[in-house]
């Protein structure tokens, strides 16, 4: 089988430590196994109010390209568009390329030489795949799973699975469908975006790769991962108070969109007291601010305004039901940091969620 031209979506944020991440990355890329000319490496700047990295880049590695490297394109853009936009302006420079494929790269990430090649295998193995994501194990420890595909929890909540697990010690670790792929590592089809967009850039942040994975799974496509594709992410726990406000936006604009009423009305109780438990939480941590402002929005005639358009053309062009868009929904919350962790959660909601979720799923539809 043919091995199809694919561009690698590459966003080069002029952060603190982004010479030393886009360094790493693109010196393992110069090792990649796959034909040089069937790659394209799209990096793509929103540079916003921050110092360019461009000229440090044209300097450094651009007269590489082609050579060492993958040829290379820069889109550069004065204003910040946020990861969705940039993963956007990536896309349409890929189209206009020529790839059939698309592989979105974090820039704190290093790659194995078979990332691609693998990822591209698996990806022709079967017709319904739209999504592989990539195996991530972590950069600064080598052998533990940053993340083994993404669970989905049915209140729209996302995490990595297996997270700081060694490799080694799961014999269950093999190519399935996940619940979702991150947008860290994952290799997608571009046909399956019918001339569309890769992500809703109203999401700006966080919870636009879930968006994606549900809305290719409302069609009937599969979203797997592939082991033997692996890189190495640079992950670091953290997060700016302003962040809180874009994941739990994003988790009620992802039920509200893609959930039928009859769902939303079974889930109704639970996510109501989810929301109030994690406004105690909140407040208990400072970023209270931020859940008032997601709230607030609620009550936003334009919100509602996105959310219906959103919402009846998701459930136009669907072809399964929740039942099926569900399937691997997950009902229990695992902690990615010990910093995080809630044992109120952990030894009460965890357990009480697992049982309302069985029920529920019996009667989704």
């Amino acid at each position: 089988m043919s091995l199809p031209k694919v561009g690698i979506i590459f966003l080069s944020f002029p952060t603190s430590n982004g010479r030393e991440d886009i360094s790493r990355c693109l010196s393992s890329l110069e090792k990649l196994d796959y034909p040089r000319e069937l790659v394209e490496l799209i990096c793509v700047e929103s540079k916003g109010s921050r110092e360019p990295i461009k000229p440090w880049f044209d300097q450094t590695w651009l007269a590489k390209s082609g050579t060492t490297l993958p040829r290379i394109s820069y889109l550069f853009l004065e204003k910040e568009i946020g990861f969705s936009g940039n993963n956007n302006l990536g896309l349409e420079k890929a189209r206009e390329l020529g790839c059939e494929l698309v592989y979105l790269l974090n820039e704190d990430t290093d790659v194995d030489s078979l990332f691609l090649r693998t990822a591209v295998e698996r990806m022709q193995s079967d017709e319904k795949i739209a999504i592989v994501q990539s195996l991530m194990l972590l950069g600064q420890e080598r052998e533990r799973i940053n993340s083994s595909g993404n669970a989905y929890h049915f209140l729209g909540f996302g995490y990595s699975n297996d997270y700081k697990a060694l490799r080694s010690a799961l014999s269950t670790l093999r190519p399935s469908e996940i619940g979702y792929a991150s947008g860290a590592a994952a290799l997608v089809r571009v046909s399956v975006l019918n001339g569309g967009q890769l992500f809703d850039e109203k999401f700006f942040s966080y919870h636009e790769d879930t968006d994606i994975s549900l809305l290719l799974r409302s069609k009937g496509w599969k979203i797997v991962v592939e082991p033997a594709s692996i890189i190495w992410h640079h992950y670091q726990f953290g997060k700016a108070k302003i962040n809180y406000y874009w994941m739990e936006r994003n988790r009620w604009v992802l039920m509200l969109s893609f959930y039928r009423i009859w769902t939303l009305i079974l889930i109704a109780p639970m996510a109501l007291v989810m929301d109030l438990a994690l406004s105690l939480f909140a407040i208990k941590n400072g970023w209270f601010d931020m859940k008032r402002k997601q709230i607030k929005e609620l009550f936003d005639p334009k919100f509602w305004k996105w959310i219906r358009a959103r919402r009846r053309a998701i459930q136009k062009s669907r072809t399964v039901g929740d039942r099926e868009l569900l399937r691997l929904a997950v009902a229990d919350i695992r902690f990615q940091e010990e910093s995080v962790r809630n044992p109120v959660l952990e030894y009460i909601g965890n357990p009480i969620m697992k049982v309302y979720w069985v029920i529920v799923k019996l009667l989704i539809v």
